[in-house]
């Protein structure tokens, strides 16, 4: 009987370690069964879900604990409940950077129980100014009882507050 994990890990960026967790994953006789990781600010990290024979589970733990540089933090997967009627949209925001854009925008989807199923983040230099620029593509699920255009009001009225171009696609 296979067995899941996921497994949430970050460490200073180098060469080699998604081939040193893939390898002691399949050593184990483990599948790799999804994965998102990134390098962000000299640092590698990322979550990733796999499966291993229960025979083999204690011992693919100690294998990931004991990765020399990796912080490692191991648990069981949960069924997340799915709402089969949302509407998937691609969020986008783009304006001047302040604190607290992430702030506003995530309260606002929150209040409607709007779920954050990716989120990427950025700031930088705008291409034709050089100011600092906050960026943000956001995967997200509406639920069917949300009214778009109450959102899609409430998201404008975030926009014309901060000075953001936000865009729900």
């Amino acid at each position: 009987m296979q067995k899941e994990l996921v497994i949430t890990f970050v460490g200073d960026d180098r060469p080699g370690i998604v081939q040193d967790m893939s390898q002691r994953v399949t050593a184990r006789g483990g599948n790799w069964l999804e994965s998102q990781m990134t390098r962000l600010a000299g640092k590698f990290a990322g979550v990733a879900r796999v499966s291993v024979p229960d025979t083999v589970f204690a011992g693919l733990v100690q294998d990931l604990e004991s990765m020399p540089g990796i912080s490692v933090m191991l648990e069981a997967p949960t069924e997340s409940p799915e709402d089969l009627q949302a509407l998937s949209f691609v969020l986008s925001i783009i304006g001047p950077d302040r604190p607290g854009i992430l702030s506003e925008v995530s309260g606002a989807l929150l209040g409607k129980g709007v779920n954050v199923v990716e989120l990427e983040t950025r700031v930088g230099p705008a291409p034709m100014t050089g100011d600092q620029t906050f960026f943000a593509e956001a995967k997200i699920l509406v639920p069917a009882s949300v009214s778009m255009t109450v959102l899609q009001d409430q998201l404008n009225e975030i926009a014309d507050a901060l000075a953001l171009d936000i865009r729900l696609e």
